[in-house]
């Protein structure tokens, strides 16, 4: 029998996490606050990761996410939205472990925060939600990672 509910044991711990920088910016004015507006717009979003060694088996994430809105009536910009979430690690089994993997565990386990940091602040802010559903962590590659 399957159990599809079953965790499995992580290699990661979640020691800590936190919004380390956040920042939003509306800047229509209140004639231009409207649904036909902010109902049809351009999105632009990026998301990077920024992994760091620490001793002692530590490390950190920190997920860079990146979003602008425009009218696509009149190209202005509705809002911009930034976020710099950090999360720290702890690896809890003697495995040794690349940096794009413990990046990618890392992210998986602060992303739901996130998710919910950025539709929370996206809905409060203007009129459009920003919603992340996916994402593909596969992109993430090995690159020089900072010690600390």
């Amino acid at each position: 029998m399957i159990k599809v509910n079953e965790n499995k044991k992580s290699s990661v711990k979640l020691i800590k996490h936190y919004i380390k920088d956040l920042s939003f910016d509306n800047p229509q004015s209140i004639n231009e606050n409207n649904l036909e507006n902010n109902n049809n717009n351009n999105l632009s979003q990026n998301m990077s990761f920024i992994h760091s060694s620490y001793e002692n088996s530590f490390f950190s994430v920190v997920i860079k996410f990146a979003c602008e809105c425009s009218s696509k009536q009149n190209g202005n910009k509705l809002f911009v939205l930034e976020l710099d979430y950090f999360g720290f690690f702890k690896i809890i089994d003697d495995n040794k472990h690349s940096q794009t993997e413990l990046t990618k565990k890392g992210v998986k386990l602060i992303l739901p925060f996130v998710k919910s940091v950025i539709k929370d602040v996206s809905n409060k802010g203007g009129r459009t939600t920003i919603s992340i559903e996916d994402v593909h962590l596969d992109i993430i590659k090995d690159k020089k990672s900072k010690s600390i």
